[in-house]
């Protein structure tokens, strides 16, 4: 039988560890991951440091040391994160949330009070976790949000999602939604505009795949080899969701948008804005991110 381990070594030991392994941000790693396996605050690792940990407890920790000194993300191992102050379950069906969509979610809620009506329209294209849709709809009770994805299994993540942020997300069953509700679709968005989907849009929104295909064996091995391919890159060179996203918005038919903003490739930003200036669009904005790049652009039609 093994020697018991008291929480404070168990720490220690696992951070040098998982420098030795260069993963950034060690100790919070390991502190992370051990009150996950607790379901505790960070917080109260320290209140109760001295404790000894069964065998049991061990095994189970050092096998989520294990993965992640695989690299697998933590968001993954342990099983949420955070996004706009809600916490969202996130698997490798789904992308992981990052800061720079926030600022996206951000300068929709902007929009407030530009949009006529007492019940606004919202629809997010490739929703993944329903981090957009949900954060939204928290924020914005008002809005009805239609929120779409290719995969059955991020629908499925961001209606579980939506249901413990005590919101009540549905799959569409071809029935009329009513005022306040909030809709995940199945919809491959370089098909038509689904009927399921409302005529009428007053602001369209999406983080759409951006990773150019020659970028992709760029990435980090932590994304790229547990991230989903499908929520990363269209395979192409990075610009054929902006196109039709573009392309729908311009049409102004099937449905009428009222603004579109999207999340742009940090990589190749001008590219999609001078893309956008090709529909004809007027007036284009754009926000940077905290790097200085630009990161969101709005569109109003």
């Amino acid at each position: 039988m093994q020697k018991p381990w008291k929480l404070i070594d168990l720490l220690n030991r696992t951070t040098q560890f998982f420098k030795d392994k260069h993963i950034e941000n060690a100790r919070l790693n390991a502190e992370l991951l051990l009150a996950s396996l607790w379901h505790k605050n960070r917080v109260d690792l320290y209140i109760e440091f001295e404790r000894l940990l069964t065998e049991q407890e061990v095994d189970r920790y050092r096998e989520m040391v294990r993965r992640r000194a695989a690299g697998e993300p933590l968001q993954y191992i342990v099983g949420e994160t955070e996004f706009m102050g809600l916490t969202l379950r996130v698997n490798p069906s789904v992308l992981i949330p990052r800061p720079e969509t926030e600022i996206l979610v951000e300068e929709v809620l902007n929009l407030k009070s530009k949009i006529s009506g007492d019940h606004p329209v919202i629809a997010d294209i490739g929703t993944g976790s329903g981090c957009i849709a949900i954060a939204l709809k928290h924020l914005w009770p008002q809005t009805s949000v239609f929120a779409t994805d290719i995969s059955a299994e991020a629908l499925q993540t961001a209606v579980d999602n939506a249901a413990i942020n005590n919101l009540t997300g549905h799959s569409q069953s071809g029935t009329t939604p009513s005022n306040h509700s909030l809709v995940f679709l199945q919809h491959d968005i370089c098909t038509p505009w689904s009927e399921q989907l409302p005529l009428k849009v007053d602001i369209l929104v999406s983080n759409p795949p951006y990773i150019r295909d020659d970028e992709m064996a760029q990435l980090p091995a932590e994304i790229r080899q547990f991230e989903p391919a499908i929520a990363l890159t269209d395979e192409s060179d990075g610009m054929r969701f902006y196109d039709r996203l573009f392309e729908i918005t311009a049409a102004q038919e099937n449905p009428q948008v009222g603004y579109l903003l999207v999340e742009m490739s940090g990589s190749q930003p001008q590219q999609i804005i001078e893309r956008a200036r090709e529909f004809h669009f007027d007036p284009i904005q754009t926000v940077n991110d905290l790097s200085g790049i630009p990161r969101v652009l709005t569109i109003k039609v």
